[in-house]
Formats: C-alpha cells, structure tokens, sequence
C-alpha cells in the first residue's frame, strides 16, 4: 500500500470539523426548543424531521468527506517491478562549415538548408546518442555524443564558418574527428563479467565536397577498422552558384580567385560517393532532400541495448473511496424525511407568528 499525495492527509480532518459542526447544531436547536417551553412537547409538536435521520445523515456526510479525502490522497495497491530498456546507436554529423557553403544556390545557403535537415534528422530519432563535428580545411568535436537533443540542437545553431581558421574541405579530417567523437571503447575492472554488446556507429559526413582534400579511402578504411558505418550526404547543385563575403554581417562582395574572377561553387558529389561506398549517400538539393531517409539507414545498421532502468509500476485505487463517498451523498439526499402532522403545522404557524409580533 502506497500513497501518491501523502501531504493530502491534512484533508482528513474535514470530516472531524464536520462532526462538530453537526454536534454545535443539535445544540443550538435544542437550546431553541427549551425557550419554547417543555422540550418532550416541543418535539411532538413540532418535530419536521425525525432526530435519527439527521444523525444518519451526519453520519453519512461525514464518512463522505473522509472517504474524499482518502481518494485525494490517492492510494496505490501492489508494486510491480518493471525493466525498461533504451536501445539505440551512436551518430555523428560532421557538418561543412568551409567558406563554400554559404553559397546559395540551395536557399537560405547551403549551410543553412543543412543545418535545419540535421535539426529534422534528430528530431526522427529515439533514443540514439548523437554527437557533432565541424570541419573545413580541419575538424574538431564540437559536441560530445549525448541523448540531450536539445544541447545538441544549441550547438548546430551556433555552428559558423568562423569557427574553424583553415579553409578549404578536408573530409579525411572531418572522418578523423569523427573517430575521435565515438572514443575508445570503455574498459572494465571486472574480468568476470559479461563482455558489453559493442555499440553500433554510424558518422554522417554533411559536405558539398568542394576542394576536398585528404585520402578518402585511407579515411574508409580507418573508419571500417574501428566499426564506423560511413554515411554522406551532398549539399548544394551542379549549377553552383557564387560565394557571398561578409563584412559585420552584410555582403560587401562575392569570393575571387587570384586573377580576381568571381568562384562559382558546384556541388561534388563524387568524392562524397567515394567516401560512402560502404554506407549510403543521400541528397539535399533546392527543391528536395534525401536526408529524411537517415533514420532507416540507421536501423539497418542496429541497435543494441545501452542501458535499462527498473522502477516500481502501481495500481492507481483512488476510484474506490472517490466512489464510495458519492454514493454516501446519495444515500445521504434520499434518505425518507420525519413525518409531519397537523398540530406540528398549526405549531409552527404558531411560532412563526410569535416571532413576527416580536
């Protein structure tokens, strides 16, 4: 037997307060009757009510309002121990931030449009660890992997090219600090137990892949070595469009090579495809995007259980007592009243003059 409010038992003491109440009333109505004359031909006479009727209905209203009171507290019968477990798998993003992805040719920019899909991926996903990486011309870990989303989506915000000083794309970097983000498997003091499931991991590489750099298959085959499925995802079209540079944020020009030229940026999709060729690539492109279809990407990799949580389940029976009380108020307003005679009549019209010449 348990309780959900037990600060509600404070309300158990309606029902003594009602008691006296009832208790001060039979007393002021029967020092009343004594004023009036003899109180046994008081009560022949004038008697509308039986007196034990009214200790009934006291007694019920004062065992409904006990009856509320329990219910308010809300007791709870049997305990049921349950296990719940999480499962799930460990993302990475390694989001672009070089200078080529404020290109606009996918609206608002191409660093925008990839960091509200990353925000929608990570709103599909339940239970999974997700971690962030950013990277140019090298890559850092900007956000650990965590099952706060919400800390996660603070720090894809705040993602800007100025946070990483070397320009161009360096997606070998970007594959390394991922490998960084997962860490090294967990070591454990106690050689009797059961070895732990490894973890499914997955890194998703968000680039444009212009003027990659690196080798792409020595960074495949060290993710490949350390269990990571590599996933990449393309930003941008194959028409391209100019590279805006800001000033205090406001554009004062377009980026120039050295013959001053303006650069147009293009969407490569070859070295993105060449990185996931054991995983998956998928599209974002002005109109449409294939990022959406990440999620079942990743439950073809797996999960696997990462952590359970037992804790007490209970049966709610506050409907009991909540019934019962209703039902004494029912009884309690139907209960027949006293029967009334004519000379009780003729006494009361007597006495209600009395009180009019007084």
């Amino acid at each position: 037997m348990d309780w959900l409010h037990p600060t509600y038992v404070w309300t158990l003491l309606l029902g003594p307060v009602a008691l006296g109440i009832y208790g001060w009333a039979v007393r002021r109505r029967r020092a009343a009757r004594e004023q009036f004359g003899h109180p046994g031909a008081v009560r022949r006479l004038a008697t509308t009510r039986r007196p034990r009727r009214r200790m009934w209905e006291a007694g019920l209203v004062v065992g409904a309002l006990l009856l509320g009171a329990v219910a308010l507290m809300g007791p709870r019968w049997g305990t049921e121990v349950r296990t719940v477990e999480r499962r799930g798998l460990d993302l990475v993003v390694a989001l672009d931030v070089s200078a080529s992805m404020r290109a606009q040719d996918v609206p608002p920019s191409r660093l925008r449009r990839a960091k509200n899909e990353v925000r929608t991926l990570v709103e599909d996903l339940s239970g999974d660890r997700v971690g962030l990486v950013l990277f140019a011309g090298n890559g850092f870990v900007q956000s650990p992997l965590t099952t706060d989303y919400g800390a996660f989506r603070l720090f894809l915000d705040a993602a800007a090219p100025d946070q990483v000083s070397t320009p161009g794309t360096d997606v070998s970097a970007a594959v390394d600090a991922g490998l960084r983000a997962f860490g090294a498997p967990r070591p454990t003091d106690d050689t009797t137990a059961a070895p732990e499931e490894p973890r499914p991991r997955a890194l998703l590489v968000v680039s444009d892949g212009e003027n990659h750099a690196g080798d792409l298959d020595a960074a495949r085959q060290r993710a490949e070595e350390a269990g990571v499925t590599l996933l990449t995802a393309g930003v941008g079209t194959e028409d391209g469009a100019r590279i805006p540079v800001y000033e205090n944020g406001r554009r004062v020009d377009y980026k120039r090579n050295r013959q001053g030229e303006v650069v147009r940026s293009r969407l490569r999709e070859a070295p993105l495809t060449r990185l996931a060729r054991s995983g998956a690539y998928f599209r974002v492109g002005a109109a449409a995007s294939a990022l959406s279809d990440v999620p079942a990407a990743l439950r073809q990799i797996g999960a696997t259980t990462y952590d359970a949580e037992r804790f007490a389940d209970y049966e709610e029976m506050y409907q009991w007592p909540l019934a019962a009380a209703l039902l004494l108020l029912l009884v309690a307003s139907v209960l027949p009243t006293g029967r009334r005679d004519a000379s009780g009549v003729q006494f009361e019209e007597w006495l209600s003059g009395v009180w009019k010449r007084e």
